[in-house]
């Protein structure tokens, strides 16, 4: 006999490879606010742990931008040499 098709309630947006976007965890992170507030402590955890990784995204997306920053100075400061 044929397994009936169970409705999806839930589809992943991202496969396991995937990075979820900057814009995705600050959703999530507001969500999770909502929940801690509503249901207090339950939720912390989960709200501690999307605000290190904004934190941590903030962070890595701001040394990235210096970075970038310091190599374009760095390029046209750089002497023409004709050989």
């Amino acid at each position: 006999m044929a397994t009936p098709d169970v409705p999806t309630i839930y589809k992943r947006k991202y496969s396991e490879t995937d990075e979820v976007t900057l814009s995705d965890l600050r959703q999530a992170y507001r969500v999770a606010a909502q929940l801690v507030a509503k249901d207090g402590d339950k939720y912390l955890p989960l709200f501690e742990r999307l605000d290190q990784e904004i934190e941590a995204r903030e962070h890595q997306e701001n040394i990235k931008a210096k970075a970038f920053k310091i190599a374009k100075q760095t390029k046209s400061q750089q002497p023409h040499n004709k050989i």
